[in-house]
């Protein structure tokens, strides 16, 4: 068993989506999963920081594990003369088995009550001058996921799609966000 830290580098009321699914793919294999604390935490095996924007200074509080891991947009997006810059050599995407994994929502008990969050496509074919989606996800909308990867019931979603109207499957997406009877914002 392994001792796996999270750092929500942006601390905000927004729930880390990459960070519920690595922490569930993590419990998943039986390693212990917490938040990371360097005063009570102690020595991890690893420790994720993400961090969705760039305008977040970055966590500067020591880190003890043996393997530091960071990602998200805001490690991979900078602000050059007022405007969003993404540096594609610093992206990494989740590997498809965490990616596609039911987000462990205890990590946010108080955002999550009764709300799932995810993401059922991604890319935009608008490609506006200060947005990043375009560069980052594609000039174009896809499917990525279908509703059951993040969603079992909860009364609420919240959708983080950047432009699922665009995507090519946006009927039958918009059919699953119907079918769940769930009070849906885009």
């Amino acid at each position: 068993m392994k001792k796996i830290g999270l750092i929500d580098v942006d601390g905000h009321n927004f729930p880390n989506i990459p960070l519920m699914k690595i922490s569930a793919y993590h419990k998943a294999k039986g390693d212990h999963v917490e938040w990371y604390d360097p005063m009570f935490s102690g020595h991890m095996d690893k420790v994720y920081m993400s961090k969705v924007f760039s305008f977040t200074p970055d966590y500067d509080s020591p880190i003890y594990a043996d393997e530091i891991e960071k990602g998200g947009s805001g490690y991979c997006i900078s602000m050059v003369d007022g405007k969003e810059v993404y540096d594609k050599s610093k992206d990494k995407d989740l590997p498809y088995e965490i990616e596609h994994i039911y987000p462990d929502y205890s990590l946010y008990p108080e955002q999550t009550r009764e709300t799932a969050y995810g993401h059922l496509s991604r890319g935009c074919p608008r490609g506006c001058a200060f947005c990043h989606v375009g560069c980052k996800e594609g000039r174009r909308s896809y499917k990525v996921a279908d509703l059951s990867e993040f969603w079992r019931g909860q009364k609420n979603i919240v959708l983080c799609d950047p432009n699922i109207l665009a995507c090519p499957e946006h009927m039958e997406l918009l059919q699953q966000l119907a079918d769940s009877g769930a009070v849906v914002d885009f």
